[in-house]
């Protein structure tokens, strides 16, 4: 598990809360995902460098808000 960076927990607020996320996806289990905020543990280097902004964290981000406009968290 990895600590999310400042960028990724500036946009999460955005959008809810880090913890709304985190529970969203991981449970009671903490985060789970990669730093850069995606879901997927090993995205950073897989997905994209790390210098490189995550593209799927609006992806992720965007199901979360569904989620929780809709009652589901």
């Amino acid at each position: 598990m990895s600590a999310l960076t400042k960028q990724a927990r500036e946009t999460i607020k955005w959008y809810g809360t880090i913890a709304g996320y985190t529970r969203h996806y991981f449970g009671d289990h903490g985060w789970g995902g990669d730093r850069c905020g995606c879901v997927d543990d090993r995205c950073i280097g897989f997905h994209h460098d790390a210098e490189d902004d995550c593209q799927c964290l609006p992806v992720w981000l965007d199901d979360y808000v569904k989620a929780i406009r809709g009652g589901a968290q």
